[in-house]
């Protein structure tokens, strides 16, 4: 149990950030990541269509013999991963947006949320807002997902973009919450329009919780190099080239 590989899915290519600190985190486990990138982006499907993409993603993983399941994608999380813990015997963690840290450091100040619109609109975000964090200011973001795809990640588009949605914001802002995988990937651009704020993607949590499952089932890999192996759904090899630059890109 453990040397099998942990699986890794999301709906295209953000969820190789969750990939990279989970190889830093834990360098002796082996990594096979699935991007869906030929259904991408799943943040403009239905929940069940989300539900039925998700279900046939970690069937694709757990053919391979994978001992855990991540689901890097907060919009897969919302929608699927009652239904993944339902149906595997393994265990499946999650990534979802961090409302609790965010507010605990903006205090007084507003929280921005980024993620898709099928993330902002499930139940599960609305009911953590409503809890955590009931002021924050939800705004869906699919063209950062596209722009991420087409390896759009740093230089006046997402800037602009950036520019553009925080404007109303502007000095009210104590923490920006990047509740898509994708978003990882636009710190820098984000930064220079928003210097200062602390900006929170849940990755770590995400780490720390599955470490956890891991060693409680004693299924850590603590011996041997580890490694990645990135697959897409894509038959465009230029997806896999796009994938294979985003995991090697250096950490924003």
């Amino acid at each position: 149990m453990r040397s099998a590989p942990i699986g890794v899915f999301d709906s295209g290519m953000g969820g190789l950030g969750v990939v990279r600190a989970l190889r830093a985190a834990m360098p002796c486990e082996r990594l096979i990541f699935f991007g869906d990138n030929a259904n991408a982006p799943y943040g403009e499907k239905t929940p069940e269509e989300i539900r039925a993409l998700s279900l046939r993603a970690a069937q694709t993983l757990t053919d391979r013999g994978v001992k855990a399941l991540v689901v890097a994608c907060n919009t897969a999380t919302s929608a699927a991963e009652a239904a993944l813990r339902q149906r595997l015997d393994i265990p499946v963690v999650g990534i979802e947006p961090d409302l609790a840290s965010a507010r605990a450091i903006a205090g007084d100040k507003r929280v921005i949320v980024f993620a898709t619109q099928a993330t902002l609109s499930l139940p599960r975000y609305l009911e953590a807002k409503g809890r955590l964090c009931p002021n924050a200011v939800s705004i869906p973001a699919p063209e950062l997902v596209q722009m991420v795809e087409r390896g759009a990640v740093a230089g006046e588009e997402p800037e602009a973009f950036f520019r553009e949605k925080l404007a109303p914001w502007r000095g009210e802002i104590g923490a920006i919450v990047l509740g898509c995988t994708h978003f990882t990937f636009l710190r820098a651009p984000l930064r220079a329009v928003a210097p200062g704020i602390a900006l929170l993607d849940g990755i770590a949590r995400l780490t720390r919780n599955l470490r956890s499952m891991l060693a409680a089932a004693d299924a850590l890999a603590e011996t041997g190099e580890g490694g990645v192996e990135l697959h897409t759904s894509a038959s465009d090899p230029a997806v896999m080239a796009r994938m294979r630059a985003l995991y090697e890109m250096r950490a924003q």
